[in-house]
């Protein structure tokens, strides 16, 4: 018995041994150590946000949602926010909080007066889409008892782009009569395949004021977010392909643009 405790404590110190042995040889990765000495920093919590997040009783959460917040330094409104947090387990009214720890790139401070939002996303994306439900509301770095209530649902008229259709006056005459005009929205960048929405007008007559969104997509299951190129042309056969003697026009917009200026100005020879 005394040599099998011999052998088995002999045993035990090569396994503690070959695990040191192979800690030391998986050190702990440069980001892990750095997310670690973030957490541990007394004073990361210092600027942070707090309160409760409550729902429009008269509004419903879907079963699959989930539930985003996002901070953004005051007048900021596109780009990456500044900081977010997202939920996929709450009950309302909710307690949040959200600071420096959240905080999206390296370097960015939390601070100062901020724009606070939270989204209850419906499809789980945090991609703002029609039937989220969102509330907005004004804070300053380290307040507490925020009381941000979710009482906007998001309907697919806010992302409709709205103008005007003109011609320049150099091809005011070369309009036919009873020409059909389609306008088109692609993703930026995207110039081959099918377009993400077009709207089809026959018996033009310039100006045209036109509205162009989700309704008017061509793919089911495409979502209507940019940027995009809108697209109008003239066309003198009624055929949404491009041939002599069509006018055309493009700009860049994105969805919920209003008072877009759509100039045709050009001739397809």
């Amino acid at each position: 018995m005394k040599q099998l405790a011999l052998f088995l404590s002999f045993c035990g110190i090569l396994l503690v041994s070959g695990c040191d042995k192979g800690l030391k040889e998986h050190p702990l990765p440069e980001s892990l150590k750095k997310e670690l000495a973030r957490k541990a920093d007394p004073t990361i919590h210092v600027n942070d946000v707090s309160g409760t997040i409550s729902l429009n009783p008269e509004l419903k959460v879907s079963p699959n949602a989930r539930l985003f917040i996002f901070a953004r330094p005051e007048g900021v409104s596109a780009g990456p926010p500044l900081a977010v947090k997202r939920h996929s387990v709450f009950q309302f009214p909710f307690e949040f909080e959200i600071g420096q720890l959240h905080t999206m790139i390296d370097g960015t401070q939390f601070e100062g007066a901020l724009n606070l939002t939270a989204r209850l996303d419906q499809d789980g994306n945090r991609k703002s889409s029609p039937g989220d439900v969102e509330g907005k509301i004004e804070v300053t770095a380290g307040q507490k008892e925020v009381q941000l209530v979710l009482n906007n649902l998001i309907s697919a008229s806010a992302y409709n782009i709205q103008g005007t259709v003109g011609v320049s006056e150099a091809l005011q005459n070369k309009i036919p009569k009873n020409g059909t005009l389609f306008i088109f929205a692609r993703s930026e960048g995207v110039k081959r395949g099918p377009p993400l929405a077009v709207k089809r007008i026959p018996d033009i007559q310039l100006p045209y004021e036109f509205t162009l969104g989700p309704q008017d997509i061509m793919m089911p299951g495409s979502t209507f977010e940019g940027p995009m190129v809108l697209a109008a042309r003239v066309d003198v056969d009624g055929d949404a392909r491009a041939g002599p003697g069509d006018i055309e026009g493009f700009i860049g917009a994105k969805p919920g643009d209003r008072n877009i200026e759509l100039l045709l100005n050009h001739l397809t020879p």
